[in-house]
């Protein structure tokens, strides 16, 4: 009887001990699951960026599931990452099945690396209450806005590159540049909402106030093949700078062809030349291989609008340096994979608060959406100087401009300094501005940027 009760109680160990093994694999199993969609280009004119920003946001799902165990929701229970991901083309009805297909699966957030991603699906988002974390600084205003970015708005890029011309000349001791004002060129793709949102009406008034002669808007293609003419052209109409960008196929082309040209120099110093100056998200790495592997074409350049250089000694420069190492991608780093890995960090910041009140498995659009407007001074670690907060009208997490210049073969960027945010764009559309009693569609900011009164404007755009 001894033995069989000995048995008994062995074998019900073992069944005590399978059991907890098989509800330990259920519990696994069971770990809520929230979801965001990464629309991005692998295939198209932005596809570098895209696909080096999809390996981004895949890097982060790793760390966050692996590395910090997922999130804890409201109930105490663990809560993993999926990414859900699909190519765009660049293409606006492609972007727009993505977002369907990515709601229909029960995305929480969407993830655009470009802005013809935003602005195919921006009215929708909006319309669903599902929050676009976007690569883009053009479309996250004017309010209302699903949008919440992490680059300066564009005119606030070019108010910047206007203000480094203007100091720069009015610095120099060269005769030329004490009997006239600098002459500039804004060179980009046509019929691409980004560098629309760069030479808009708001952004030739802030020069022309500030000294700087806007001698010439051409328009280049996305992936042009030769820009020669329009820079003889520019030179032509005696410019002294060409601000370009976004894409580094397109401002790539530009900067290997003034090299080309025997054109590039500084203008302060050699009457004549003509000095580069780009926007980012165009990598100088990339910008090296357009020309030719030939460092001396892009070497000296700055670049308006970046973030911390991937190489830098900070917290999530080494913890995405530790990524690509373990993925064998070293050789490919760029900015391309920090703006995603801090896309990925803001709205995974959301997606943590958000779990504090709901939980995984009743997570939707509209909780994360109204957690992004709950972050508060939220530490990038190292990425921008300073921490980020957001709120209804500050959908971008910048209080300054960082300006870097472009040094070695390897496309190293080097800070230059941080300038002051000035956005020149409207803020609000006019049914937005009248319904929360604002005076104006622009903030009272950008008026006084613009040496504007509320009764000057209204709630009309201003004419160039």
């Amino acid at each position: 009887m001894k033995g069989k009760k000995t048995g008994m109680v062995v074998f019900l160990a073992f069944l005590a001990c399978c059991l907890g093994l098989f509800m330990g694999d259920i519990a696994l199993a069971d770990d809520a699951v929230v979801k965001v969609g990464v629309a991005m280009d692998q295939t198209g004119p932005v596809s570098i960026e895209g696909r080096k920003g999809l390996t981004a946001w895949k890097w982060y799902e790793e760390y966050i599931n692996e590395e910090q165990g997922g999130w804890k929701d409201a109930s105490g229970n663990t809560v993993k990452l999926e990414v859900l991901e699909g190519d765009t083309g660049f293409k606006p009805d492609k972007t727009m099945s993505l977002y369907k297909k990515f709601k229909g699966e029960g995305a929480v957030a969407i993830a655009t690396v470009g802005s013809v991603e935003v602005a195919a699906i921006r009215s929708r988002a909006l319309k669903d209450k599902i929050p676009l974390s976007t690569n883009s600084g053009a479309l996250i205003y004017p309010l209302p806005s699903p949008c919440f970015g992490h680059w300066p708005d564009y005119t606030a890029c070019s108010a910047a590159a206007i203000d480094y011309i203007k100091e720069k000349w009015e610095k120099s001791n060269s005769p030329w540049t004490k009997k006239r004002r600098p002459r500039m060129v804004f060179m980009g793709p046509e019929a691409y909402p980004s560098w629309q949102a760069c030479i808009t009406p708001e952004v030739m008034r802030y020069a022309k106030l500030h000294g700087v002669d806007v001698v010439g808007k051409p328009f280049i293609p996305i992936h042009p093949i030769d820009v020669k003419s329009q820079i003889l052209s520019a030179k032509a109409a005696g410019a002294d700078f060409v601000y370009t960008g976004i894409v580094v196929s397109q401002g790539g082309a530009v900067v290997r062809d003034v090299y080309d040209l025997g054109l590039k120099g500084d203008p302060t110093e050699e009457e004549g030349k003509i000095e580069v100056i780009g926007m980012f998200p165009m990598s100088a790495l990339e910008m090296i291989k357009l020309a030719g592997g030939r460092p001396e074409a892009v070497s000296g350049m700055r670049i308006i609008g970046s973030h911390a250089y991937i190489w830098e000694n900070a917290p999530t420069l080494e913890l995405i340096r530790k990524y690509a190492k373990k993925h064998g991608q070293e050789e490919l780093l760029d900015h391309n994979y920090v703006h995603e890995w801090y896309n990925a960090m803001r709205t995974g910041e959301a997606i943590r608060l958000a779990l504090k009140k709901v939980s995984g498995e009743k997570l939707q659009g509209g909780h994360v959406w109204d957690a992004f407007l709950t972050i508060k001074d939220f530490d990038t670690g190292g990425i921008v100087p300073s921490k980020v907060s957001f709120s209804e009208e500050k959908r971008v997490g910048l209080e300054k401009v960082r300006v870097d210049k472009i040094v070695g073969d390897k496309g190293k960027l080097e800070l230059v300094t941080y300038t002051e945010y000035k956005m020149l764009a409207p803020m609000y559309t006019k049914e937005y501005a009248e319904t929360h009693g604002k005076k104006s569609i622009y903030s009272m900011k950008s008026l006084e940027l613009l040496d504007l009164d509320v009764g000057d404007v209204g709630y009309e755009t201003i004419k160039e």
